[in-house]
């Protein structure tokens, strides 16, 4: 027998090769890119349909606060017959574009509609500037061509499309320059340079205020304090600019001139007393906090001189004391006090601000709040206590020693109070919840000081604010200003970004791209 083919004895034969099914491919490749087609149209047809938008910057930067996601759907905005006008007469040349027209976009989306969003470029569409200019001449005094500027209208019924400058038509209109928006420093080289933005801030205000038409009426008592109401960056000065943005109108009143307050008071402001109320006004006060609906806001220096204010405020539970907060910390004196915001006892007066921190600088003493006192519940009066400070911190009563040391006997323990709330009459019964009286104190008023101001400070005034005056649903963090930073480089550095952008960049790019054609070339 023949031996086998060495060749083939130990190797089975290759399979002949298998035609290729040119037509089988191609058809593949068409059903492919067909459903590759259509997954694209479907999956820009879902995003045009259910799309959100996402604002990826670190500080959300274009997300409006918790306190403008609230005025845009409260009752006063959701409940109107005809929707709030925002005319945003930006030119898109305009450095600020690019910033306020994702903003004022989240106004129309946020409210549902009830605020219209109209962009105008008065450059660009003349017709529409000139149709604007001339329904809002009175208003905007010829600035429309000068200025970017906004137009709030929120005039409703007859009012909506009149151009007569009646008292009715104005309360509801607001004009805002761009420029007011704008916060500027100057720089090393004593050249102003725009750091910053306060664009919401502004547009939320003048939106309440279009909506709400005639301010509300507060009394600052101004005979019982040295501040001067009219002194840029002085606490009151503060006070009255945080009102405004609320739709409040902050009047200068001499209670020691008076046998009444007015009746269209919403509430009484007294900001840092050094002088004590006669006994006759204290009967004025009094009298004022026995009506119905009547709130009081009271920051007080720690001064032990105003003894009948201070026995008034004891009589509704709640007790300033002659101390300071301090601590001490390797072996330093500390007279900031870092606080928490409490929850209120259910009151919602502090809102998100809840078990938040903040520091207060200055001179900043305690207050006995008399919690669920009996004699005071049989007056229907309850006190609640809102910020208390934090651990480590205790009253010094000897707080001109220069070395102070904690004493059991003499000084005062934590936690401490230093703001309170004070209700009087009854708030659990629907009748009655409208008319009942609210009062807020605070052991210090140093944080009002421009310096020392935080935006915490700032959130707890205006909702302490809403709180007195019924606005309970616009309690909330309020939006904070946008800061520009400067990036320093020094010249090698930048240098050296420039070649990563105009080189190592495109040419990794381009190694990128040739290694991938050359694997599936191969």
């Amino acid at each position: 027998m023949a031996d086998s083919d060495p060749t083939t004895s130990n190797y089975e034969m290759a399979p002949p090769p298998r035609p290729i099914k040119r037509l089988g491919l191609g058809l593949r490749s068409v059903l492919q890119l067909l459903f590759g087609f259509l997954s694209l149209v479907f999956i820009y047809y879902l995003a045009i349909t259910y799309h959100s938008r996402r604002d990826l910057t670190e500080e959300n930067q274009f997300s409006l606060s918790e306190a403008t996601r609230k005025l845009l759907v409260s009752d006063a905005i959701k409940t109107r017959p005809q929707p709030v006008k925002l005319i945003a007469a930006i030119r898109n040349t305009s450095p600020h574009y690019a910033r306020l027209r994702p903003v004022i976009d989240e106004y129309e989306r946020l409210s549902g509609g009830k605020v219209v969003v109209e962009s105008l470029d008065p450059i660009r569409d003349g017709n529409r500037a000139l149709e604007v200019q001339n329904n809002y001449g009175d208003l905007l005094a010829d600035k429309l061509f000068e200025e970017d500027i906004f137009i709030i209208d929120a005039r409703t019924g007859a009012d909506a499309n009149s151009v007569e400058p009646t008292a009715s038509v104005a309360s509801h209109l607001r004009y805002l320059p761009v420029s007011e928006m704008l916060v500027s420093r100057t720089d090393a080289n004593k050249q102003r340079r725009v750091v910053g933005y306060q664009d919401e801030d502004l547009i939320s205000s003048m939106i309440q205020s279009a909506v709400e038409g005639e301010p509300r009426i507060m009394y600052l008592i101004e005979d019982k304090s040295e501040l001067e109401i009219n002194t840029s960056g002085s606490p009151l000065q503060v006070i009255t600019e945080a009102f405004l943005k609320q739709n409040i109108l902050l009047r200068a009143l001499k209670i020691s001139q008076v046998e009444a307050i007015p009746e269209d008071a919403e509430g009484l402001v007294i900001v840092a007393p050094e002088y004590d109320f006669e006994p006759a006004e204290i009967e004025v006060l009094r009298n004022y906090w026995n009506r119905p609906s009547s709130a009081i806001i009271a920051y007080l220096a720690p001064n032990p001189a105003p003894i009948n204010l201070h026995a008034f405020l004891r009589q509704n539970g709640v007790s300033p004391r002659d101390d300071r907060i301090i601590r001490t910390r390797n072996g330093r004196t500390e007279s900031q006090v870092l606080a928490t915001f409490t929850a209120g006892a259910g009151l919602g007066v502090n809102g998100s601000l809840e078990l938040k921190s903040a520091a207060f600088d200055g001179r900043v003493g305690s207050l006995e709040v008399r919690e669920g006192a009996e004699d005071l519940a049989a007056k229907r009066i309850q006190a609640y206590s809102l910020v208390e400070a934090g651990d480590g911190f205790w009253g010094e009563t000897n707080y001109k020693n220069p070395n102070p040391q904690y004493d059991p006997d003499s000084d005062y323990s934590g936690p401490l109070s230093i703001g309170a709330a004070v209700i009087r009459g009854n708030a659990n019964a629907d009748e009655t919840a409208p008319d009942i009286s609210k009062m807020i104190v605070l052991s210090t008023s140093d944080f009002l000081d421009p310096r020392r101001l935080g935006n915490e400070q700032l959130d707890f005034i205006k909702n302490s604010t809403h709180w007195l005056l019924g606005r309970e649903e616009l309690i909330g963090i309020g939006p904070r200003g946008i800061q520009m930073r400067k990036l320093n480089l020094i010249k090698e550095e930048v240098g050296f970004l420039t070649n990563i952008i105009i080189f190592y960049l495109p040419t990794g790019l381009r190694l990128v791209a040739m290694f991938v054609w050359n694997a599936r070339r191969a």
